[in-house]
């Protein structure tokens, strides 16, 4: 598998994600956005709203993303719609800003509906960021997007999938080392540690 992940990565072929939750419970995703990139290019999105097993808007959550549960009542349950958003994720590298967070999310939602948690490596765009213009003062997505003219409505899903992508690409064809780790899920796991040892060797 890391050989085919090494390809992937070099070919500029990874899918962006991510999530939006109801509340303060990592398993409440109501929203996904999910953006196929190949060649550096997007060719492909997908987003749904999503309705958690328990349902509970918290005030904190609506006021960042808009999302009342009114709207969540007839929207399917990441179960229901597993078989489509699978195929984005198997075996694939996984880009998240923040990707702890949404890959939680991810993990703790699936588990909530006794799913399977797939295959996949997953990196943060947000440590490539620090590590390829550790000069800007955020590393926020939307710092980032406004940083390079990406178009973005902050908390939507998808537009923020689209944001991760578009920084992703522009960090692995900014020319800076991105020395991966392999032994973990998270390929930039300590990445600016490595980044920065490579660069002082």
């Amino acid at each position: 598998m890391k050989t085919a992940i090494t390809r992937a990565l070099a070919n500029l072929d990874f899918t962006a994600i991510d999530f939006e939750t109801a509340n303060e419970q990592r398993a409440s995703a109501c929203a996904v956005g999910v953006v196929r990139v190949r060649g550096g290019q997007i060719v492909e999105t997908y987003q749904t709203l999503l309705r958690p097993r328990v349902l509970r808007v918290d005030w904190r959550n609506y006021q960042v993303h808009g999302i009342a549960e009114e709207q969540l009542h007839d929207a399917p349950t990441l179960a229901d719609v597993w078989t489509d958003l699978l195929p984005y994720l198997y075996e694939q590298p996984v880009v998240a800003h923040n990707s702890a967070f949404d890959v939680s999310v991810l993990e703790y939602t699936l588990r909530d509906f006794d799913l399977p948690i797939p295959a996949f490596h997953s990196l943060c765009s947000v440590k490539l960021a620090k590590v390829c213009w550790p000069y800007l003062e955020r590393h926020k997505l939307d710092h980032v997007a406004g940083h390079f003219g990406i178009q973005l409505n902050h908390h939507d899903a998808l537009s923020d999938a689209r944001a991760c992508a578009e920084i992703t690409v522009r960090a692995f064809q900014s020319g800076t080392a991105l020395p991966l780790c392999y032994k973990q899920r998270e390929l930039t796991a300590g990445l600016a540690a490595r980044a920065a040892k490579m660069a002082y060797s």
